[in-house]
């Protein structure tokens, strides 16, 4: 049922609650080379309009941990995440646990009414589970009860979304390619990387390019040792764009990295990169261009991306006014399964 708590959306603390006690509900934060905010329950202490009000676990440990990190009374933390919304009524929850719980925990928490769901991605365990969903939340978002937004954070990062405005505005000229790389070290098969980690490539390519679609796909998606690389093309755009998507293993380092080409430019971003280069008068041939290395004014802002903090403040925004859009919604993370769907059907052998 909805909070019986009275609330002034506009003036009152947002009280918001997390259900996953564990790293990106809470122990991410401790990280002590990360971007702070690096949790949900740390984007929550740091935002100036909510409070932490409890969290939900079946590990005890967990709860116990969360308690004492983020000092909270043992009343607070709850085992079940039904047996939280009844006691405390939150305004925004959190759903970080695992993917296998996504789903029925959102079915829950819509059930329940909340406001304003932040929903961990990948958003289900399949492509089928997630579009079960879809209708669900359609019809609490249409009926004004429940919004989903779907923590695909690099949308809300400073980096990719100037990124978004240099292709929109057409500085560098007409976007040609977006060449993609995701690594995750090197045993994990492709098939595991790309349904955890990939929903947020694949995601924020679709945020940057507009849809794709997936056209060949060479490799081995559970295999450990050789390439497996996909290739695809934007749909709606006047000239359609290459898209191309690393995930072979084999790699001792964490890489996430975008290389997008325009007509008369290239800019590379990604994990802690921030590179562009336009086209100028060529100093090594005559009568030819060539890229060359920008000097940047954005890169210092964006050295600090925001990309939880964002995220916050966008949750904020939507519970203080409903009729606000939500810039990373259900039917996202459904499209981002959609596409890694189409991935893993496609595999082949080089």
């Amino acid at each position: 049922m909805p909070s019986s708590v009275p609330h002034n959306r506009k003036t009152t603390k947002i009280r918001c609650a997390v259900i996953g006690c564990g790293r990106i509900g809470s122990s991410l934060e401790d990280d002590r080379l990360r971007e702070k905010p690096a949790s949900h329950a740390g984007a929550i202490a740091q935002n100036r309009d909510t409070i932490l009000v409890g969290g939900a676990d079946p590990d005890r440990d967990a709860r116990t941990s969360f308690a004492r990190r983020w000092k909270l009374p043992s009343s607070a933390l709850h085992e079940s995440a039904e047996s939280m919304l009844k006691e405390l009524h939150p305004d925004i929850v959190h759903i970080a646990s695992d993917t296998e719980t996504h789903i029925p925990l959102l079915e829950t928490c819509l059930a329940a009414q909340v406001p304003v769901i932040v929903l961990e991605k990948p958003v289900g365990v399949s492509l089928e589970e997630a579009r079960n969903a879809l209708p669900l939340v359609e019809k609490a978002e249409r009926e004004g009860r429940s919004r989903v937004i779907v923590n695909h954070e690099r949308r809300f990062s400073r980096d990719y979304r100037m990124l978004r405005s240099i292709i929109e505005s057409g500085e560098l000229g007409t976007l040609k390619a977006v060449h993609s790389r995701l690594y995750m070290g090197q045993a994990k098969p492709p098939a595991q990387v790309l349904w955890h980690d990939g929903t947020h490539l694949v995601d924020i390519i679709t945020f940057l390019a507009g849809p794709w679609d997936i056209t060949t796909v060479q490799g081995d998606p559970d295999d450990t040792e050789n390439p497996f690389i996909a290739l695809g093309k934007t749909r709606d755009r006047k000239e359609a764009t290459l898209v191309t998507l690393d995930c072979s293993p084999g790699r001792d380092f964490l890489g996430f990295e975008l290389d997008v080409e325009f007509s008369s430019g290239r800019i590379r971003a990604g994990n802690g990169i921030w590179e562009v280069w336009r086209s100028e008068p060529s100093p090594w041939y005559e009568s030819f261009r060539s890229l060359r290395p920008a000097r940047d004014r954005h890169w210092r802002k964006m050295r600090k991306t925001g990309y939880f903090a964002n995220m916050m403040e966008h949750a904020v925004a939507c519970f203080r006014n409903p009729s606000v859009p939500a810039e990373s919604s259900f039917r996202d993370g459904c499209t981002a399964l959609e596409i890694l769907d189409a991935i893993l059907a496609k595999r082949t052998k080089i």
